[in-house]
């Protein structure tokens, strides 16, 4: 009994950074088809990411400036300048056109091509001369032929819907299929143009932790800047009725907390993991696609 109790502590602590992966994309998908719920239910995308990101930052301000107050550099013109667009790259413009993209689609199909995310990032990590490929090498063949793989299979469940699945008959979350029918191509093209944005922001905050060495802070900057951009959209959308802003106890409340809880448990998860993967590889792009596996 003491052998096995000593092989499973092992084993957990060689494969735990696989397991808290395993959990955050367990959580992203409850967080999606809790999203989709309340949009069902008069909850809009943009009003959303507001609430979301505004609590997201307000939560994770008292522990940046406890954590990392001592040793932030100041602020320039030229870094709040890239802040501003790893905010509207990163935060505001990824998530409103990815949950627009799920409401016109389904979860599944939102959450197959968000899963690209890695891919893109390799691309552009390549092009921007971030990362290698030598594409003789075993590694560099696994690495093209992950990425051709995955993006043909995002293609295939994008263009191809398929028969519908039998349903259960008591589901506990019942889902609108109508805008699913009508508007399945755009909304793929939403949910293609949030990985695109999202796959640039990561780029960019390789880039911008070089010269603002807070992960926390720049993710409370990114998160309080992102409302900021989508109030103004969402006020423009809505035309600031009471009843797209108005709160209560219901699935719409349950969508924004767990929305902000599973962001900061991910934000947590993908800090510990960057930290550690960068220390020990000193590797910035392939840290960058590894962490990026557990978004």
């Amino acid at each position: 009994m003491a052998l096995i109790s000593l092989y499973r502590m092992n084993l957990l602590a060689e494969y735990k950074f696989h397991f808290l992966m395993v959990l955050g994309n367990i959580g992203c998908a409850f967080s999606y088809f809790i999203t989709n719920f309340a949009f069902n239910h008069g909850m809009r995308p943009p009003v959303y990411t507001v609430y979301r990101l505004a609590i997201g930052g307000c939560v994770l301000l008292p522990f940046a400036y406890v954590i990392e107050r001592k040793r932030l550099p100041s602020l320039t013109a030229g870094l709040l300048c890239k802040i501003c667009l790893l905010s509207l790259s990163g935060t505001s413009l990824p998530i409103i056109t990815f949950f627009e993209g799920m409401r016109c689609t389904s979860p599944t199909v939102a959450a197959a091509v968000n899963n690209t995310i890695p891919c893109i990032v390799f691309v552009l990590a390549v092009i921007l001369r971030l990362e290698s490929l030598k594409i003789r090498s075993g590694r560099g063949m696994a690495k093209v032929a992950g990425s051709v793989l995955s993006l043909a299979g995002v293609t295939i469940m994008t263009i191809y819907k398929g028969q519908p699945l039998s349903r259960f008959k008591e589901a506990p979350l019942h889902m609108e299929d109508q805008a699913i029918q009508e508007e399945w191509i755009k909304g793929s093209i939403l949910v293609v143009v949030s990985c695109l944005s999202f796959s640039f922001s990561y780029i960019l905050q390789a880039k911008t932790l070089k010269k603002y060495p807070g992960q926390v802070s720049l993710a409370v900057w990114m998160n309080l800047i992102g409302a900021a951009m989508s109030a103004v959209y969402a006020a423009a959308t809505t035309k600031l009725e009471p009843s797209a802003w108005a709160l209560g106890f219901d699935v719409r409340l349950l969508a924004i907390l767990y929305g902000v809880s599973e962001r900061a448990c991910l934000l947590a998860n993908n800090i510990y993991i960057y930290i550690y993967i960068y220390h020990q590889v000193m590797d910035e792009a392939n840290c960058c696609l590894y962490c990026l596996s557990g978004v």
